[in-house]
Order: C-alpha cells, then structure tokens, then sequence
C-alpha cells in the first residue's frame, strides 16, 4: 500500500482548508469500478480506501462520497466520468479525478498499456492533450508539494 496518510497529514498541517469524502471499503471501490466498467490502479485504489477523495478546498481530488460508489454527486468519480463520457466524449478507459467548470479534466487511464498514467483531456478539443504524471501516487504527491 502506498503511504497516502503521511502526504494527507502534511497537506492538512498546511495553510490550505481540506475537506475528505471518507474512507472507502474495498466492496464500494470495486462497486464503482463496476459502474465505470473499468479496474481502478492500485495506487488509486489505496488512496480511495484512506480517505475516500477530496484534498485542499476548491481543488479537491474526485472520489467515492460517505462510502457509497452509487453517489453521483458532483466531486464523485462516477459522477465526473460519466458526465465527461456524455458530454465530452471521454474514453471508456478513462476515469476522471477531477474536473473544473467544464474546463479542465484530468483522468487516469486505466487501459493496461496506459500503467496508470494521469492526463489531461481537453474537453474542447474532445481528445487527451498531455500527460500530467507517470501514476496517480507521483500524481498526489505533486499536488500536496505544489500546496504546503
């Protein structure tokens, strides 16, 4: 597993307002990897299991909310997958880990080949533009490096 707690503590000794979706139980990630007919990384997977999603107020990291993949608020990943799927023609091997007022998605490809990479989808253009992070891990500790 990888060590997400030390990165959150550090994140939340920060100056920045965080907020956290809860801690999901491996039966609700493996729910939400049935509704987005995909199999989530592992580090994903681990990140989800500690605290569920969320991070600093206002740029919070998408996940599954009080423990229930069903969930299709805003800020959930069923929510934000699907409606990029819809609107934005998001892959089907994409799932998106946060999104900004219709402008800015980033995703993780979870095709096999695609090792878990982060990247960011143009939802204008309709099609992935450039690769933010090797793996969803390097990917969170980028984000609590860039605000602490």
């Amino acid at each position: 597993m990888h060590n997400f707690q030390d990165l959150i503590t550090k994140l939340e000794n920060s100056d920045e307002e965080t907020f956290w979706l809860g801690p999901a139980t491996t039966e609700q990630i493996r729910k939400l990897e049935t509704i987005l007919g995909l199999k989530l990384p592992e580090d994903f997977v681990d990140f989800l299991s500690v605290c569920g999603g969320g991070g600093a107020a206002g740029s919070e990291i998408c996940g599954i909310e009080n423990n229930d993949a069903t969930l299709d608020n805003g800020g959930t990943v069923s929510y934000s997958t699907a409606y990029c799927r819809t609107e934005f023609e998001l892959p089907s091997n994409f799932a998106a880990i946060y999104l900004k007022d219709d402008e800015i998605c980033w995703a993780i490809d979870c095709e096999p080949t695609g090792n878990g990479q982060i990247i960011s989808y143009d939802l204008f253009k309709k099609k992935p533009s450039k690769k933010i992070a090797d793996n969803f891990y390097s990917f969170f500790e980028e984000y609590v490096e860039l605000r602490t």
